[in-house]
């Protein structure tokens, strides 16, 4: 089960950046080439990537664990490991959404092995919209 607060801090962060001036990295916005986006999704919820008009996503790096523990708050003893990562998720990731104009990805054990049983963990990307055809010619 996850903890509301989860839920309200997820919500707060996207309340937050939306308003925030100057939020290159975190706005889901036409954005300038080669800006980068990021995204937190919490274990138990779905992460959704999405590029503007036919700009395809790109991911950069990719990380399913916890090596923060005042991201995704749960109970303190799920939250202790903060040496949790899988080093799949990039690769994961990359499969799953490289060069699609929007990508849903439920963060749990259905689509990563676990890499640290016990621990409540979240899905971390960062990624970039390119061009579909700077893809083809890449």
């Amino acid at each position: 089960m996850v903890s509301s607060g989860c839920r309200m801090r997820s919500l707060w962060f996207i309340i937050v950046i939306s308003f925030l001036p100057n939020t290159e990295g975190f706005s889901r916005a036409a954005l300038p080439f080669g800006l980068v986006r990021r995204e937190l999704s919490c274990e138990g919820y779905s992460i959704d990537l999405r590029c503007p008009g036919s700009d395809v996503i790109m991911i950069e790096s990719a990380n399913y664990g916890r090596t923060d523990d005042k991201i995704c708050d749960a109970d303190p003893f799920q939250m202790e490991n903060t040496d949790c990562y899988l080093p799949d998720a990039f690769k994961i990731m990359t499969q799953r959404c490289n060069n699609r104009t929007q990508c849903i990805v439920v963060t749990g054990s259905d689509v990563f092995p676990d890499p640290c049983p016990g621990t409540y963990k979240y899905l971390e990307v960062q990624y970039e919209c390119v061009p579909y055809n700077l893809v083809l010619q890449v």
